[in-house]
C-alpha cells in the first residue's frame, strides 16, 4: 500500500529542487552539479513508493539515466508537471526493461570484463607467454593490480565466455553474435541498486579529483592528467560499463581525451611506465605524485 504522505513529502522536495536546477543557466557549473546529486536520492525514494521495489532495483541503472534525461529534457511549459512526466519516463524504461531478454545464466563474463581480459592475455603473448601458466599468472596480477585468485578467476571466466560465444548463431544468416552485444549484458560485479547509489558517491570524488587538479601548476597539468586519467579509468572499469564510465568522465578537467579516445576504442591501454617514459619522467616520480594527489583528495 503506498504512503500517501511520505509520497506527498518527496514529491513536494523533488519540485523544489527541480526549480532550483531550473533557475542554473550554466549546466557545466558545480552549483548544477551538486544539485543533480542532491535531486537523486529523493527521486530514488519516491520511486521505490511509486513502483514495486523488485522492479526499480532490477532497472536500477537504467533508471538513474533516465532520471538524468528527465532533468535536461523537460520543458515547463508542458502540459503535465515535472512529476508526472518522470513518472511517465520511469514507468517506461521499467516496462522496456522487463521486456528484455531474460539473463543469460550460462554467462560467464561481462564485456568490460572480456576486454580487460583480452589487453591482459594479450600482453601474455606478446611476449611469448602462456596466460595459464601459474607464473605468467602472477606477473599478469601485478601488471593489473588484482590478486592472484582475481586475474585467475578473470582469465577462467573469459576462456569460459570463448567457448559460448562461439556456440551462439543466428538462425538466419548463420553468423556469430556475441554475447556482449545482446540485452542481456549486465554489470556482474554489483546489483542495480548499488550501482546507482555507487555512482552518486562516484560523482562526489570526481567532482574533488577535478577541485584538485584545478589547484595544480599549469606546467604539472601537462602530464598529471594522463596518469590521473588512467588511474581513474582503471578503477571504474571493475564496476562499470565502457558507456558509462566515458559519460561520466569525458568532459572532466582532468580527462586526457586521448586516453578516454583509446579506452572506449577498446584498444590496449598504456601502462604508467609506458607514460611516464613518454613524459620523460621517472617512473618511480610519478608514482610518488600520484600518490601525494589522491592523498590529498582523500
Amino acid at each position: 500500500m503506498i504512503d500517501v504522505k511520505t509520497k506527498k513529502k518527496k514529491e513536494e522536495l523533488i519540485l523544489s529542487l527541480f526549480e532550483e536546477i531550473v533557475l542554473v543557466e550554466d549546466k557545466s557549473s558545480l552549483e548544477y552539479k551538486k544539485l543533480l546529486q542532491k535531486i537523486y536520492t529523493p527521486i530514488w525514494e519516491w520511486t521505490l513508493i511509486c513502483f514495486y521495489k523488485e522492479d526499480v532495483q532490477n532497472s536500477g541503472v537504467e533508471i538513474f539515466h533516465c532520471i538524468k534525461r528527465t532533468l535536461l529534457k523537460y520543458e515547463n511549459n508542458s502540459n503535465t508537471s515535472y512529476i508526472g512526466y518522470l513518472y511517465s519516463c520511469i514507468e517506461n524504461e521499467i516496462r522496456h526493461n522487463k521486456k528484455k531478454d531474460e539473463f543469460d545464466k550460462f554467462r560467464m563474463c561481462t564485456n568490460d570484463e572480456y576486454n580487460r581480459a583480452v589487453r591482459l592475455i594479450d600482453a601474455a603473448k606478446k611476449i611469448g607467454k602462456n596466460p595459464g601458466n601459474e607464473s605468467v599468472q602472477i606477473w599478469l596480477s601485478k601488471q593489473s593490480g588484482l590478486t592472484l585468485n582475481e586475474l585467475k578467476d578473470l582469465v577462467f571466466r573469459y576462456y569460459q565466455s570463448q567457448i559460448i560465444e562461439n556456440q551462439i548463431k543466428d538462425n538466419e544468416n548463420d553468423e556469430e553474435i556475441s554475447i556482449f552485444e545482446t540485452d542481456s549484458v549486465r554489470n556482474n560485479y554489483l546489483t542495480p541498486e548499488e550501482s546507482l547509489f555507487k555512482t552518486e558517491y562516484l560523482l562526489e570524488d570526481l567532482e574533488k579529483i577535478e577541485q584538485a587538479f584545478a589547484k595544480c601548476q599549469e606546467r604539472q597539468k601537462l602530464y598529471l592528467s594522463s596518469f590521473i586519467t588512467l588511474k581513474v579509468l582503471q578503477v571504474l572499469e571493475r564496476n562499470f560499463l565502457i558507456s558509462q564510465i566515458v559519460e561520466l568522465v569525458k568532459e572532466r578537467n582532468f580527462t586526457d581525451l586521448e586516453l578516454l579516445k583509446i579506452f572506449s576504442s577498446k584498444l590496449k591501454m598504456p601502462t604508467q611506465g609506458e607514460l611516464a617514459a613518454k613524459f620523460g619522467k621517472d617512473e618511480g616520480y610519478i608514482s610518488n605524485r600520484i600518490s601525494e594527489f589522491f592523498k590529498k583528495i582523500e
